[in-house]
């Protein structure tokens, strides 16, 4: 009868721990679908639900707008999001917007902006033979909504410790030199009013001969080539905004296009 007694008792204690067990897991479970709700509703700090959030605010227009701006250089010169202080003599556009119209936005794209003669201060370059009429249309979209922040426009990251000519390869696209000189310097963009028709390529006898040292490389990085009016195409100065270490790598992968 005693052992009958005991083994009740064991059997009811361990019924207990399996009540107890499971009642720990069904608050674990509903603590974790609370707090899974809460992230779909906005609640939570998620990369996924603020990704979603922010694409969700902007029209394909503005968000198409928002990569042209990171893929044709114009964050490196005014900044993330157009906030300025890359230079004083480049304009935040974060009023832009509300000042200019979509014709005069528009008209600044196709045809530049800014001191061409003067190689000592940046220069908006002619980006009418470059961008497509619906890239420009994004743009002046994006500038217009007050360049909202849209995700995935980071610009391409800079590897660190690999070399400058690794760094320079991922600087010739985070500049926009690939959209004018084209992938691995090869050239072929049009440029109708220039004498060869083409944006010359950056590889090749005809490009290391002109430039054949490190230093005319340099140069004509810094101060450019402005060889017209609009609509032709012009190689801006970057002098006051790519800084010197990133000039040296920039010179670095060059001498790799052979």
């Amino acid at each position: 009868m005693a052992v009958l007694r005991r083994s009740l008792s064991t059997a009811a204690a361990e019924a207990a721990l399996v009540l107890v067990t499971l009642g720990l897991v069904f608050a674990a479970g509903l603590a974790g679908w609370a707090i899974g709700h809460t992230h779909r509703q906005g609640g939570g700090t998620s990369s996924t639900s603020t990704a979603s959030a922010t694409q969700a605010a902007v029209s394909p227009a503005v968000a198409a707008g928002a990569h042209t701006f990171v893929q044709f250089a114009c964050s490196q010169c005014h900044g993330p999001q157009g906030r300025g202080g890359v230079s004083p003599d480049v304009p935040a556009l974060t009023s832009v917007g509300s000042s200019l119209t979509v014709a005069q936005l528009s008209k600044i794209i196709d045809h530049g902006l800014g001191e061409s003669k003067n190689p000592t201060k940046p220069y908006m370059p002619v980006w009418g033979e470059v961008i497509s009429a619906t890239q420009v249309s994004d743009l002046v979209a994006y500038i217009k909504a007050g360049l909202p922040a849209v995700s995935e426009t980071d610009p391409v990251p800079i590897p660190q410790g690999q070399g400058p000519a690794v760094a320079g390869s991922a600087l010739y696209i985070r500049y926009g030199c690939i959209n004018c000189h084209g992938p691995n310097g090869l050239g072929g963009v049009p440029n109708p009013l220039s004498p060869d028709k083409t944006i010359p390529p950056l590889s090749g006898q005809d490009f290391r001969g002109e430039f054949n040292t490190d230093a005319k490389i340099a140069a004509v990085i810094r101060s450019g080539s402005v060889i017209g009016k609009a609509p032709i195409v012009s190689m801006p100065h970057w002098g006051g905004i790519i800084p010197q270490g990133d000039v040296t790598a920039l010179i670095a992968y060059l001498k790799t296009l052979k």
